[in-house]
């Protein structure tokens, strides 16, 4: 079809209806930077975000035929912080993640973004702070000393084993108040 960067992206979303897979290109390289800038703000991981981005356009291509987007900018974006908080909830960050976001500093430029990563490690650190019993003490040992499950294991009289299982338990407790659609939405629009 010749040079897609002068279509638009409703005009690159039909041709990927089609099945143009140089049109699903252009609307990767036009939108990729912004999106990447946007998980980096709340992951802070580089491995993470690429991971995030690349998960959201592997989803875009496979259900092209389904879609039915206005804006696609505005949807990509959506998409990232949907696909951020999965990837929190999910454990799939760095350890590091819990103490680097209570030192994020950002630019003016970025202060909704940075009031809505606050907001985030904050919800984060309220809802594992409510975590009862021994598997709270082993994710705040975990995700705030940053310890090691072997770590956690020595420090306890336990085996690695139990700690594993018990910060399944906490990482499922924190998935269910998370809850589908529920608080931490607010927190990402």
């Amino acid at each position: 079809m010749g040079d897609y960067s002068t279509y638009t992206d409703q005009e690159l979303l039909v041709l990927i209806k089609a099945e143009d897979y140089s049109a699903f290109n252009e609307i990767y390289h036009r939108h990729a930077d912004a999106l990447y800038g946007s998980a980096y703000n709340i992951l802070r991981d580089r491995d993470s975000c690429r991971d995030v981005i690349q998960d959201i356009f592997i989803w875009l291509w496979q259900n092209r035929l389904h879609l039915n987007i206005s804006n696609c900018r505005a949807y990509l974006l959506t998409a990232v912080k949907f696909k951020t908080a999965n990837y929190i909830r999910d454990n799939k960050i760095g350890k590091g993640f819990f103490m680097e976001l209570s030192t994020v500093e950002l630019s003016s430029d970025d202060e909704e973004n940075a009031i809505e990563v606050r907001q985030l490690s904050d919800f984060i650190k309220s809802l594992a702070d409510q975590l009862p019993g021994r598997y709270g003490q082993i994710f705040r040992l975990s995700r705030y000393q940053q310890l090691s499950n072997k770590e956690i294991a020595l420090q306890m009289g336990i085996s690695e084993k139990t700690v594993e299982n018990q910060m399944t338990i906490a990482l499922k407790k924190i998935k269910e108040k998370l809850g589908p659609g529920s608080a931490l939405l607010f927190f990402f629009l």
